[in-house]
């Protein structure tokens, strides 16, 4: 299968979006901690939360399935089952994904260890997390590589499920064999991910499932952009699923409503690239932004949790339009700070940084 420019560039469009949406993910929460207590609580903001949900638990929770569904498309994008075909898969994704998942993680566990011990910035990185200090020999390893828990960059979790999905690939390629087998286990995974059930911590459902489903349309060359004539029809129905999804949060069923709006979520910013695609001006902007994508996702934690316990330790009060515009400002702030970060480290060492990201 051979993808034309045009839906390569749409693809490579919604990569720093999706990063944005991550980065919202994580700035969203009830309590900011500070040395174990309690710094700022944002319980019984009505109106903070109703954005919050709508934006944190709504509309970003497209990124990271549609981030593994795009991952599965171009994994499979003319890959053949052979020794030769999966060693060099595997030989690319090591300097992709394995040496920047091991080189962040370790930053991160050094940069805390020294911030732990350091009385004047202590305060802002010892919470309720154990102190690296007192980490055993299985400590380190499970923090580092993440086996029972998050990595300590807990961002990297995704990181460490595409990679178990890469292992993975000779078994995919195998159910592919069989177009009628493959298309039965997809409609099951599909049942899987409406009812949250899945029996394993590693590889996540979402890794599994959006991998596959990417894997799936590279494998037997379908259009991914084949729905664009559905666009309207498919945003009206993902619009009326997240507001259900906000109306429904203390149901039982909730979850099957919102795993289903993300799968109509995905399908509706697929669409969406179309119209963006032939603006070219913001269509450069984000496919120049999207090459920046790697290092925001890399290091906005713990950037973006530093700055919040900054702002808040040195805010007077707590009240919701505050607690609206921290929670706005907060990954503008953060992706602003990474890119110039980011041009100044590309201009002073591009080949490390290049090494770092994984030659992205």
């Amino acid at each position: 299968m051979v993808i034309d420019k045009q839906s390569s560039e749409r693809l490579s469009m919604l990569r720093f979006p999706l990063i944005l949406g991550v980065i919202f993910i994580h700035v969203s929460g009830s309590v900011v901690t500070l040395k174990g207590s309690n710094l700022a609580g944002v319980e019984g903001y009505f109106l903070f939360a109703l954005i919050q949900d709508f934006i944190s638990n709504g509309l970003a929770k497209v990124a990271v399935p549609l981030f593994f569904f795009m991952s599965g498309f171009w994994f499979f994008l003319n890959f053949r089952l052979s020794l030769s075909s999966y060693k060099n898969k595997v030989k690319s994704r090591f300097y992709t994904l394995f040496i920047p998942f091991l080189f962040w993680n370790l930053f991160v566990m050094l940069f805390l260890f020294v911030a732990q011990i350091i009385p004047q910035t202590s305060i802002y990185f010892s919470g309720n997390k154990q102190s690296i200090i007192t980490y055993s020999i299985f400590d380190f390893f499970n923090n580092l590589l993440g086996f029972t828990k998050f990595p300590i960059a807990y961002q990297f979790w995704f990181i460490r499920d595409l990679m178990v999905m890469v292992v993975l690939s000779p078994l995919l390629s195998l159910i592919f064999k069989s177009k009628y087998f493959a298309t039965v286990f997809g409609i099951l995974l599909t049942v899987l991910w409406l009812f949250k059930v899945w029996p394993v911590y590693i590889p996540s459902l979402a890794a599994f499932y959006f991998f596959y489903i990417g894997c799936y349309i590279s494998r037997y060359e379908i259009n991914v952009f084949s729905i664009d004539r559905f666009g309207k029809s498919l945003c009206s129905i993902y619009i009326f699923l997240l507001l259900t999804d906000i109306a429904t949060k203390n149901f039982t069923y909730n979850t099957s409503i919102h795993n289903l709006g993300i799968l109509f979520g995905i399908a509706s910013a697929l669409c969406v690239t179309k119209h963006i695609w032939h603006h070219n001006k913001v269509k450069q902007a984000l496919l120049n932004l999207g090459s920046c994508s790697f290092f925001i996702f890399a290091l906005h934690e713990p950037l973006v949790t530093i700055l919040m316990k900054v702002i808040y330790k040195v805010s007077p009060d707590n009240f919701d339009s505050f607690i609206i515009f921290v929670y706005l400002l907060m990954p503008c702030l953060t992706v602003g700070v990474l890119l110039i970060f980011h041009k100044i480290t590309l201009r002073i060492a591009p080949k490390s940084l290049s090494y770092v990201t994984g030659g992205r």
